[in-house]
C-alpha cells in the first residue's frame, strides 16, 4: 500500500466515484446518498469534498458544506453564525483503523481555519463508541445537542432509524491546545452496567449525581449487542436517550470519551459558556 494522500475534490468525474464510496455505509438506495449534481454544487460554492486516496483509489470521503445558527426567520447577522456543517464521512472497511477518518476531519478543520469560520459541527450514532473516541477524545469536539429521530421513523436504512448526538468542533477553542487533566476513573458514574450469562452488558436506571464530572457508560461494542439480542438494544438507546436528555438539561456538556480497562465512558463536564460563538 502506498502512503494515503488527502486530496480536495473538483471534477465530475471525482463526485461520480464519491457517490459510489457512500455505498459501501449508506447502501444502494439513491434516496439515502448524496447525488454527484449535488456534491458539484457543494464543491462550487463554498463546501468542500476531502478525499483520501490509495494510489489512484478512493479509500475515503468527507462532504462538507457551509450554515450558519440561524432560523427562516432570524433576524440575527448570518455570517456571525456561520459554520461548517460536515454532512458525511466514509471510510473502505479495509483502510480503517489507520487514522484516515482523522486526518480528513484534521483537513476540514484546517479548512474552517483558513476561513476564519469557528465552528465544524456534525452528527452521529452516540452508541457507536469508535466514533465517540474520535470526536471528543481525539478531536476534541463537545457534544451539545442531542436529537431523537434525527432522521424521522419511517426510513428503510437501518443507518438512519437512530438518534443523533450533535458534536461542535471549536477548531480555536483554548482547550485543545490545554485539555486538563481529570482522575477519571474516580468520577461519579450515572447509570451503570451488569452483564448477563452470556456477557451482554445491561444499563443500570439513569441516577443523576451532585458532581462537576460526571461519567456515562456505553458498550465497547453496540453494534453485535443490537444484531444477538434487539431487545437489549432498545434498552440501550432508551437509557441513553434518558441520560443524555437530562445531562444537557442539567446544562452538563459531552466533553470527553475514554476508556477505563475494557470499558468505555463519555465524559460530562458543567457548561463553562466558552463553547459559543466568540
Amino acid at each position: 500500500m502506498t502512503d494515503i494522500i488527502i486530496r480536495t475534490l473538483h471534477t465530475a468525474a471525482e463526485m461520480d466515484s464519491a457517490v459510489e464510496l457512500q455505498k459501501v455505509y449508506w447502501g444502494e438506495n439513491m434516496a439515502d446518498l448524496v447525488p454527484a449534481n449535488m456534491l458539484l454544487s457543494i464543491t462550487r460554492y463554498g463546501g468542500h469534498l476531502h478525499a483520501a486516496y490509495d494510489g489512484d483509489k478512493m479509500v475515503g470521503l468527507l462532504i462538507g458544506f457551509l450554515g450558519a445558527d440561524i432560523q427562516p426567520d432570524d433576524s440575527r447577522d448570518a455570517p456571525a453564525q456561520m459554520y461548517v456543517m460536515s454532512k458525511r464521512m466514509v471510510v473502505l472497511p479495509e483502510y480503517r483503523g489507520q487514522k484516515i477518518g482523522e486526518r480528513l476531519k484534521q483537513a476540514q478543520g484546517e479548512f474552517a481555519q483558513r476561513h476564519n469560520i469557528q465552528l465544524v459541527l456534525w452528527t452521529f450514532d452516540p452508541l457507536l463508541s469508535r466514533n465517540a473516541y474520535l470526536n471528543l477524545h481525539k478531536l476534541g469536539a463537545v457534544g451539545q445537542k442531542y436529537e431523537k429521530d434525527y432522521f424521522g421513523t419511517d426510513s428503510s436504512n437501518p443507518v438512519l432509524n437512530a438518534d443523533r448526538l450533535q458534536v461542535n468542533w471549536w477548531v480555536n477553542h483554548l482547550s485543545l491546545e490545554n485539555r486538563p487533566e481529570i482522575d477519571r476513573a474516580n468520577v461519579p458514574v450515572v447509570n451503570g452496567v451488569s452483564f448477563t450469562d452470556e456477557g451482554l452488558p445491561v444499563p443500570h436506571e439513569f441516577r443523576m449525581v451532585d458532581s462537576a464530572i460526571l461519567r456515562l457508560e456505553i458498550p465497547m461494542e453496540f453494534v453485535p449487542i443490537e444484531r444477538i439480542d434487539p431487545d437489549s438494544g432498545k434498552r440501550w438507546r432508551d437509557n441513553i436517550r434518558h441520560a443524555f436528555t437530562e445531562l444537557l438539561k442539567a446544562d452538563y456538556l459531552a466533553t470527553d470519551f475514554v476508556r477505563i480497562e475494557n470499558r468505555v465512558f463519555y465524559i460530562f463536564t458543567r457548561n463553562d459558556g466558552t463553547y459559543t460563538f466568540q
